[in-house]
């Protein structure tokens, strides 16, 4: 019984530290559609910016609540990593269906950039919406 709750706490840490990665990875990418669309010479820099813009507060968001997940107690976390871990699950198949798009064009899906990107994002938004899901939310009544 004691293993198990060990083994739960260094998955629920795990998965949250992911949760903290993928949004730092999200400003990255973020700050770079920023930088790219500022340039005087960018061509798409009407649409890299304010799409830059937009990523970067969300990412923000992401980034915090993930941080705060992180920083919380055991019993805290349950609603905003099930939320984190859902909003994980939607980027990735987001990204699955335009490795699906990507491949029609030229066939080969290993060669595809947003391939290693969706399978990370799947797995770790499968994963904590399975900890999370299969976590009691209440204790039972002891009496």
């Amino acid at each position: 019984m004691a293993t198990a709750q060990r083994s739960r706490r260094a998955a629920r840490g795990i998965i949250s530290v992911g949760h903290l990665l993928v949004g730092g990875a999200a400003l990255v990418f973020a700050g770079v559609m920023i930088v790219a669309g500022a340039d005087s010479g960018a061509e798409l820099g009407g649409v890299f910016l304010p799409l830059g813009l937009l990523l970067a507060l969300a990412a923000g968001v992401f980034t915090y609540t993930a941080a705060t997940v992180l920083r919380r107690g055991r019993r805290d976390r349950h609603g905003p990593s099930l939320i984190l871990s859902i909003v994980e699950l939607v980027a990735g198949a987001a990204l699955a269906s335009g490795v699906i798009v990507a491949v029609q064009s030229y066939g080969d899906p290993w060669r595809s950039p947003l391939l290693p990107a969706s399978v990370l994002l799947v797995a770790l938004g499968l994963a904590g919406l399975v900890l999370e899901v299969s976590e009691p939310t209440t204790a039972a009544p002891t009496d």
